[in-house]
């Protein structure tokens, strides 16, 4: 089953926001976490608490980025959950002066958005709106795991691939995985499109591979691949589908500049 949250209500196949209560299941594999929820919409605040307390952990909560500060300044948590467009500050000018005051260390913060591209928060984790209950909690999850990632290692929060025994390699700001079908004219012009682009930038910034669902056919089930060809951007999240032969070349450009790839140009 799959949930979405538009406008001010949680809906799916079966209940509305009324019956959350009665039909959210509870099922977190990570140790219950202190989370604070900073959030000017009352409705939205309570569905974000209600989410999280049943899936196990301890919420707080404030209306607006100066209550969110008190907040912080009275006690720690495991992670920082904040609204970007609120009355007075932002929520990346509150993280930005907790962070400046010495009240983030250790403590994984994340900013939820209905706008595309907030550029006030790069190098802050970002979701977006509108919200997939299973998502929204599934990335939670991972904010609050201490490492996570695919292909058996893990991905720090600055991006730093590890391996099974935690040792680091090297650094990089985006990861890309394209999937595609050998025979597909389509995929063959979206690889030479996707190596193109990332021609222009920095290599060592972006960590990327091929996934040939023709001779893989489950590879794609942990992005959700239904089509190919298909670029996600699994790191930073949120996670981003581009679908298509990667024509419009501008787009992707734009993308790795917005998460700080170095341009060679």
């Amino acid at each position: 089953m799959r949930w979405s949250f538009v406008g001010h209500s949680w809906c799916g196949p079966l209940w509305c926001h009324d019956r959350l209560w009665d039909t959210l299941p509870v099922n977190s594999p990570v140790p219950q976490a202190r989370i604070l929820v900073v959030e000017d919409q009352d409705d939205v605040r309570q569905m974000l608490v209600t989410a999280l307390e049943l899936d196990g952990h301890s919420v707080d909560e404030a209306a607006n980025a100066d209550d969110g500060l008190n907040r912080l300044r009275e006690a720690r948590y495991n992670l920082v959950l904040s609204d970007y467009a609120m009355p007075g500050h932002t929520g990346a000018w509150m993280l930005r002066e907790a962070e400046r005051l010495g009240l983030l260390d250790g403590v994984a913060s994340v900013i939820v958005t209905a706008q595309p591209v907030v550029r006030e928060t790069l190098g802050i984790a970002v979701i977006q709106k509108p919200l997939d209950l299973d998502n929204f909690l599934e990335q939670v999850r991972r904010l609050l795991e201490p490492s996570g990632g695919a292909d058996g290692g893990a991905t720090n929060s600055r991006g730093r691939e590890m391996t099974r025994d935690g040792s680091q390699t090297a650094d990089y700001k985006v990861e890309l995985v394209l999937y595609v079908s050998s025979a597909s004219p389509a995929s063959l012009q979206a690889r030479r499109n996707l190596e193109q682009v990332l021609s222009r930038f920095a290599a060592g910034q972006v960590r990327w591979t091929i996934r040939d669902l023709g001779r893989e056919p489950l590879a794609g089930e942990e992005d959700r691949i239904a089509f190919t060809p298909t670029l996600v951007k699994r790191f930073p999240e949120p996670r981003m589908w581009v679908l298509g032969n990667l024509r419009e070349t501008d787009i992707l450009a734009d993308m790795l500049r917005v998460c700080g790839v170095e341009s060679k140009e």
